[in-house]
């Protein structure tokens, strides 16, 4: 098994007189065995730090090492390691078959191993109907599932996987994910995802690393990022919906304290979690998931009043879009639960899961 460090990478792109800074001083080590995804928006530096990994992209600073050493030494013919790529790289001129044969045949493995590698991994795909077609008659769903066949036929010990799976519709994507994790899982493979949707991240990985503008924003595993986000723009961007967020202002007056929102022209009761915190600042943000808004029945010091702008229906639930004035909110509610647009309806926090933000950092 292999564990793999990345020291201080820094990747710059030459720009007129000066240099725009593309990866600035990533640092990560993942565990032997361990499944970890990058997840951020498009050009978000994930890309790039998986060639840098798989030794195709030179970095101005840092090392990659595996078990401590570099790729050189650690897979000088690449034997132990595989890459998928979006744009798979398949050879047009071979068959499905011959391309998975072509780099085990160039290692020099049996025929035998061969053989019984790529029936399992037919079979384990089910790509049975394919394999004797070239990849030009393949639509690009399948051409991604071929060019994961043939980095699983080379039970590799390090897997490294860039949107493998981008192309695919949801079911089949649902179908995937649960193969991948299975065949990596038993392979004892150390593999490092990349993908810009946080719910396949989600799914996939032990641990998550959400990075932005090459930078490294919060690395934890699925719960932490989403129920402990590190700052406003990993809050953002893990969950459906996006967290919830009320810029305030506080207000104190004969020993009360009242939030006074930023957005509508609404104040309510300082919530007693908030209480003591408060008193260092006087203008923040509270975040808070759809989950954990409910629709009251009525007013109440914390509730506010809203107008409800849409129901958006997903399986047992449903997420309603309210909104007073400026400021626009998601509630997650029950199926059943039917709302006429323009409704006004009363929206209450659940106290002990709101999140304060401060200048974008978490503070409680």
């Amino acid at each position: 098994m292999v564990n793999i460090s990345l020291n201080r990478i820094t990747l710059y792109e030459k720009k007129g007189q000066g240099n725009e800074v593309l990866l600035n001083d990533i640092s990560l080590d993942v565990k032997a065995g361990e499944f970890i995804t990058l997840t951020g928006p498009i050009n978000s530096g994930k890309s790039r730090i998986l060639r840098i990994v798989a030794g195709l992209t030179e970095p101005d600073s840092g090392n990659v090492l595996f078990n401590g050493k570099p790729l050189s030494e650690f897979s000088p013919k690449y034997e132990n390691l595989a890459m998928v790529f979006r744009s798979q790289a398949l050879y047009p001129h071979l068959t499905v078959r011959k391309n998975l044969e072509f780099g085990l045949k160039l290692a020099n493995i049996p025929k035998s191993t061969i053989n019984t590698r790529i029936a399992e991994i037919e079979d384990l795909l089910d790509i049975p109907n394919i394999m004797d077609l070239k990849p030009d008659a393949l639509p690009i769903s399948e051409r991604q599932i071929v060019a994961l066949a043939r980095a699983f036929v080379k039970h590799p010990q390090v897997l490294i996987l860039d949107e493998p799976i981008s192309e695919l519709d949801s079911q089949s994507k649902i179908k995937i994910q649960s193969i991948i994790k299975r065949f990596c899982i038993n392979l004892q493979a150390t593999v490092m995802y990349a993908t810009h949707n946080p719910s396949e991240a989600m799914t996939l990985s032990n641990r998550i690393v959400c990075i932005n503008k090459g930078i490294i924003l919060q690395v934890g595993t699925n719960y932490e990022l989403y129920n402990q986000p590190a700052n406003e723009s990993v809050a953002r961007f893990i969950g459906y919906p996006e967290m919830n967020f009320v810029e305030f202002e506080t207000v104190e007056e004969n020993n009360h304290m009242t939030l006074n929102f930023i957005n509508a022209n609404y104040s309510v009761e300082v919530p007693p979690k908030l209480k003591n915190v408060l008193k260092h600042y006087t203008k923040a943000k509270i975040g808070i998931r759809a989950e954990h808004l409910k629709i009251s029945g009525e007013e109440s010091p914390y509730t506010v009043p809203m107008i409800v702008e849409m129901q958006e229906y997903a399986g047992s639930q449903s997420i309603i879009y309210v909104s007073r004035e400026h400021q626009t909110l998601a509630v997650e509610v029950s199926m059943n639960k039917r709302y006429e647009l323009g409704e006004t309806v009363y929206v209450e926090p659940e106290q002990d899961e709101m999140h304060l933000f401060t200048k974008g950092k978490l503070v409680i």
